[in-house]
């Protein structure tokens, strides 16, 4: 068997893949160590249950997905760049990625680690939305509005994205949605980005 120290990274590749490809429900603990050549007690070790094995799964890739939001949105000088590529963003990557979307859009799975990457991912975005609220361009930022606002539509079509087998996004999707989110968070005395 490989050197114990990776035992809980093998875990979670293992799991995410099995995961995504087959959900949570179906691949077991032990199929998923025995895959990931760990031992009972290294398993075990790091992952008393599948809740915690699944949570790990949700955090890591949620994270991911995060660390690839905030990368793009500090490459838009604009708030208009930057809410329209957050859409698009959201959507190539569900559409790239859509099993592990599939885990992502399904019940969320909190942990120590998930409310820490949440922390970190919105600070980040208030540390860019700031700025162009403060030119005007931007309503204020409430988290969970803003959220909403932003990729609540996108992600309500991410769902039936996913559950419908397509292969890829039909054309104009991310432009009707960026629309939207750019209609719902700018601020109401701009027409245009300033």
């Amino acid at each position: 068997m490989p050197a114990r120290s990776d035992a809980r990274a093998r875990l979670l590749a293992v799991a995410r893949r099995r995961f995504a490809a087959d959900g949570a429900l179906s691949a077991t603990l032990d199929e998923v160590r025995r895959e990931a050549e760990v031992s009972v007690g290294a398993l075990y070790h790091h992952f008393p249950d599948k809740v915690s094995l699944a949570t790990a799964v949700f955090a890591q890739l949620l994270g991911e997905y995060q660390t690839g939001f905030v990368a793009m949105l500090r490459k838009h000088d604009t708030a208009e760049g930057g809410i329209r590529g957050g859409v698009a963003y959201h959507l190539r990557w569900v559409a790239a990625h859509r099993a592990e979307a599939g885990l992502l859009l399904g019940p969320r799975l909190d942990s120590t680690e998930l409310r820490e990457s949440n922390e970190q991912f919105f600070a980040a975005i208030g540390d860019w939305w700031r700025p162009h609220q403060r030119y005007g361009v931007l309503q204020p930022m409430s988290v969970a509005i803003t959220a909403a606002l932003w990729l609540g539509p996108a992600q309500e079509y991410s769902r039936h994205f996913v559950a419908s087998g397509a292969r890829r996004l039909p054309q104009g999707t991310i432009e009707v949605f960026a629309d939207a989110a750019w209609a719902a968070l700018r601020a109401k005395d701009t027409e245009e980005d300033a």
